[in-house]
């Protein structure tokens, strides 16, 4: 086989589909867990935070599908992903490639956290008013 016929190797943007991926899938989980955990909270208006939290998962799915699209798209699919105390594992193939892509709780957690506050439309960034 020719080099020139080989499928080209996965490039960083390859990587960071699947990053983005793994992301919102996880972000999917959490905001069906905190949906469930409104729904049994003593809230006043659980109705209006689930409703809110419900168009942020709508919003959230539609942008996985575009994800899953461009992944197609690019010759990618992820076939298992782990999750361990340490962390979430994805293991991809990309072009024919076998690739394993790695994140940390403490780095998930704050890319999530970063993700919903751009669907919230939110800073984390404490602002003093200043």
């Amino acid at each position: 086989m020719k080099a020139s016929s080989l499928p080209p190797a996965p490039a960083e943007e390859d990587t960071l589909l699947v990053k983005t991926y793994v992301l919102h899938v996880i972000l999917l989980d959490v905001l069906e867990r905190d949906i469930r955990t409104m729904g049994s909270l003593a809230l006043k208006l659980p109705d209006v935070y689930i409703r809110g939290l419900s168009g942020i998962q709508n919003k959230a799915m539609r942008r996985l599908t575009d994800i899953r699209t461009d992944m197609r798209s690019r010759g990618i699919r992820v076939y298992e992903e782990n999750r361990s105390t340490k962390g979430v594992e994805a293991l991809y193939l990309c072009r024919g490639y076998q690739r394993r892509f790695f994140m940390l709780w403490s780095y998930v957690k704050a890319e999530t956290a970063s993700e919903l506050c751009t669907y919230l439309g939110i800073s984390l960034i404490a602002d003093d008013g200043k």
